[in-house]
């Protein structure tokens, strides 16, 4: 008699229809699963054809659209040097040419090759007879005291690594091929953090005129020093930048950015470090509909998908009243925000089966009167799409490097990252900025050079 039928025999009836029972519980519960996992596939295939056939039916083409202008390089508007081409005799039969019978040009426009500049500061010293003491000649224009790279230098390195994203050893190589400029991918990083140290007045500057602004879109993404987790902090609005990189991820640092008497609104996701802080704020409307759509390529239930979209009609009808702010009258439009307000809690607070919206409630009840702020205050908006964008460079960065090897190399990277990105955002060359904060600051100058206009919230 074979083992398994030993082991039957062991059992009793009882416990034999226990067993299959058990057997057969497990075997629908399986199939169930399989079938809910089938379902999820289809849908997002369904999915998936739904957008290849939209993108079918309306295709982008390349170039200006049939009928229109076609555009050009715009021609120089001034010409450097001429190069005149003549011919004596014709190229295919050799006879002799005589005059001209007409030309035409053609503009090209090229790179003069870089060269290396040696600068020679001769520093002359004088007895003053009144002071009876040794004085010396003050600082050029352009000289950098104690250091052996020029301004031109630091600024490129600065505009090379932070803005175009290139490692030192790319940078070395080239100023290499390109200026037959030698120098060591330590010397440029040093040169850097010891700039940036220079730079933080400048810095202070702009987090004060954050501070003061009407809002300020906050986000946090993940960084590493010398291998260890940090967390990179943005806090921007449409004409500053500010970055702080930090060892926690709690509402602490939120609190060190974003001050107690901040009477501004300041717009987010969902994190739970932002709750702490005391101002008014504006919950990212786009981040919900995200996570909502997310649940419904899984989700295929009827309850989910109607309730869906009153969500997401609501959530449009709000950020299309604002749009329609100026047009109406203010009574008009505040009896239609207590009306969005309503719809809004109506749905919250609706009873559901479906798990997924039972989520979504309880953060709509958490966060209600966060979700509409932006239609009380007219230069506020709905999503905190600025902050992505604007840490979406450090992302990159991120992912090209290790990020940095030392607290001085991340000092240096906040410091220099807000105020690269502040004045591309104040529409400033940054080249210029850069330089003139630099030396100023290098030789002696205490005050910030940057003017930032403060809203004073």
């Amino acid at each position: 008699m074979k083992s398994g039928q030993i082991l039957l025999t062991e059992k009793s009836k009882e416990e034999l229809i226990e067993e299959i029972l058990r057997l057969r519980e497990e075997n629908e519960n399986l199939r169930k699963k399989l079938e809910s996992k089938e379902k999820v596939e289809a849908r997002k295939k369904e999915l998936k054809f739904a957008r290849e056939a939209q993108r079918a039916l309306n295709p982008k083409t390349s170039g200006r659209k049939k009928g229109h202008k076609g555009s050009t390089r715009t021609k120089p508007d001034q010409i450097d040097r001429t190069v005149e081409q003549t011919l004596a005799h014709c190229p295919d039969c050799h006879h002799a040419l005589g005059k001209s019978i007409g030309s035409f040009d053609h503009i090209q426009e090229d790179l003069v090759p870089a060269r290396v500049e040696v600068t020679c500061f001769k520093k002359y010293r004088y007895y003053c007879l009144d002071c009876e003491k040794i004085v010396t000649s003050a600082y050029a224009p352009e000289e950098v005291p104690h250091s052996y790279l020029g301004p031109n230098i630091l600024v490129q390195t600065v505009i090379l690594k932070y803005h175009h994203g290139l490692p030192y050893n790319k940078i070395r190589e080239l100023f290499e091929t390109l200026c037959q400029f030698t120098v060591s991918e330590g010397s440029l990083a040093q040169a850097l953090q010891r700039m940036s140290e220079w730079l933080k007045v400048e810095v202070d500057e702009i987090l004060k005129a954050i501070q003061s602004s009407s809002h300020i879109h906050m986000d946090e993404t993940g960084w590493k020093i010398s291998g260890t987790n940090h967390w990179l902090w943005a806090a921007v609005n449409s004409r500053l930048a500010y970055y702080k990189i930090d060892r926690s991820r709690g509402s602490k640092v939120a609190k060190l950015i974003i001050p107690e008497n901040y009477k501004g609104v300041v717009v987010s996701d969902f994190y739970s470090a932002y709750n702490k802080l005391t101002t008014r704020k504006q919950k990212c409307l786009v981040h919900l509909l995200r996570e909502m759509k997310r649940c419904l390529e899984t989700d295929d239930s009827e309850e989910y998908a109607r309730n869906y979209e009153i969500l997401k009609r609501i959530i449009r009808d709000a950020v299309s009243l604002r749009d329609k702010y100026p047009a109406l009258k203010f009574k008009i439009y505040l009896k239609q925000v207590g009306f969005i307000r309503k719809r809004l809690l109506k749905w919250a607070c609706s009873d559901y089966e479906n798990k997924h919206l039972r989520r979504i409630s309880d953060r709509l009840i958490k966060h209600g009167l966060e979700l509409l702020t932006f239609l009380e205050f007219p230069d506020v908006p709905a999503d905190n799409n600025l902050a992505e964008r604007m840490i979406r460079h450090h992302v990159i960065l991120r992912n090209r490097s290790f990020q940095n090897r030392s607290e001085k190399g991340a000092r240096a990277h906040e410091i220099l990252m807000s105020l690269l990105h502040t004045t591309k955002l104040q529409k400033l060359n940054p080249l210029t900025i850069l330089k003139e904060a630099f030396l100023k600051h290098r030789q002696g100058t205490a005050h910030p050079i940057l003017s930032l206009q403060r809203d004073h919230a």
